[in-house]
């Protein structure tokens, strides 16, 4: 019988599990994958890095970048902002404070007619604030304070493109509270990606941890106190079980109601010879008779290793409600792409499309997923975030040690 047995090597888990060796605890990890990661992973495809589902690494993630560095991830930054495509043509969102141009940054986002001043003072004072006043409702839906906050214009061609894409939820319907705290990090930081793709922050975990207490390919059926039934009909035993898996399993095995509000990432990959924009930006669509393409970004922008020389690698994500895997759906978003970029999309070659099921946590499930028999960790403790990732999985190795 082992110490701790965690079930999933994602992000959380395996952060727990450097707690856990550093104290010195007899502990096993089972992953039902081939790769550690979970959500937080990689594909190599062609020679191409293709993480599962578009995501970037904020340097403000404390949590994080205590434990790894920026050099031994070799990570290289976005622009902070994003580049526009609206009915009126592309526009421009760059934060003067974070550019090197200061100046002509600042006057061209006075000037630009995206929003108006009011609005562009309104979230600069919004991204400083420490907290929202306390007769704020903190759990309104956040379209709902933002609504009541800024123009219309600037909710529809920056905050609801820009926020939907962060949160999969263009209804941004979210809670103001999981808002608030993320503004927090983009305000206080740049998005960037490490060299060797998200799949570099569990390889990092994992580096640290003894091989032979990870076992992969290793499937859970059902869990019966510290009696852990596998899929090849063995079993495992731990003094304690720490269930490092997705909301929707943990509900299943706590016969608690299943997640309603499913926030799905859909993503498909293209590789190009030309980049179909230069600035090293997340580029949002605010087209309004455009609904699948949402937003566009090249990962070798700034990380050229993400694919083979002389290849560009295109990340475009897609509205999750629609099924590009279906011949109508997948000739629109083409359509909507070659009138952002033209013809040259034709001579774009599709490389994968992902669709990652439950990406992000159902935040109406506020219950406290754990009992007295196993402990859980998992970005849904929380606003879910890779920080928050990071942090369950320490907080539920201190909760564990302490128990022992």
């Amino acid at each position: 019988m082992h110490d701790v047995v965690i079930v999933g090597a994602g992000i959380s888990g395996l952060r727990c599990a450097v707690e856990l060796e550093s104290a010195g605890v007899d502990y096993l990890i089972l992953e039902k994958n081939s790769f550690v990661g979970g959500r937080c992973s990689s594909l190599s495809y062609d020679g191409f890095i293709l993480d599962r589902g578009f995501q970037i690494l904020l340097d403000s993630y404390d949590e994080v970048f205590s434990f790894v560095s920026e050099k031994e991830l070799d990570y290289q930054r976005f622009l902070s902002g994003a580049l526009i495509d609206t009915d009126r043509g592309g526009r421009e969102v760059f934060d003067p404070f974070k550019s090197s141009q200061r100046l002509r940054t600042a006057v061209k986002l006075i000037l630009s007619d995206i929003g108006s001043f009011r609005d562009k003072w309104r979230l600069w004072r919004s991204s400083r604030c420490i907290a929202l006043p306390g007769s704020v409702d903190m759990q309104q839906p956040t379209h709902q304070y933002l609504r009541n906050v800024f123009s219309e214009r600037f909710l529809e061609e920056f905050l609801r493109p820009f926020w939907g894409s962060v949160f999969l939820d263009y209804d941004l319907r979210v809670p103001l509270c999981q808002f608030w705290e993320l503004l927090s990090f983009f305000s206080a930081g740049w998005g960037g990606l490490p060299a060797q793709g998200m799949q570099a922050l569990p390889d990092a975990l994992a580096g640290r941890l003894s091989k032979e207490r990870i076992r992969l390919k290793t499937s859970v059926v059902s869990i019966n106190g510290n009696r852990l039934e596998l899929s090849s009909g063995g079993f495992v035993e731990g003094r304690k079980v720490i269930l490092a898996l997705p909301q929707e399993v943990v509900c299943r095995l706590m016969n608690f109601r299943s997640p309603v509000n499913e926030r799905s990432s859909a993503c498909v990959y293209f590789a190009a010879d030309v980049s179909p924009f230069d600035l090293p930006a997340l580029r949002l669509n605010a087209k309004t008779n455009h609904k699948i393409v949402k937003t566009i970004c090249i990962p070798t922008s700034i990380q050229p290793n993400y694919a083979p020389r002389d290849k560009v690698l295109i990340s475009v994500n897609l509205d999750p409600q629609f099924d590009y895997a279906t011949r109508e759906i997948r000739q629109n978003a083409l359509n909507e792409l070659v009138e952002l970029f033209g013809r040259q999309v034709d001579d774009w070659e599709e490389l994968k499309y992902m669709r990652v099921l439950n990406a992000l946590p159902d935040y109406s499930i506020t219950a406290e997923l754990e009992d007295n028999d196993y402990l859980v960790c998992g970005d849904y403790s929380s606003t879910p975030s890779i920080n928050n990732a990071f942090a369950s999985g320490r907080i539920a190795a201190m909760k564990c040690l302490k128990a022992c």
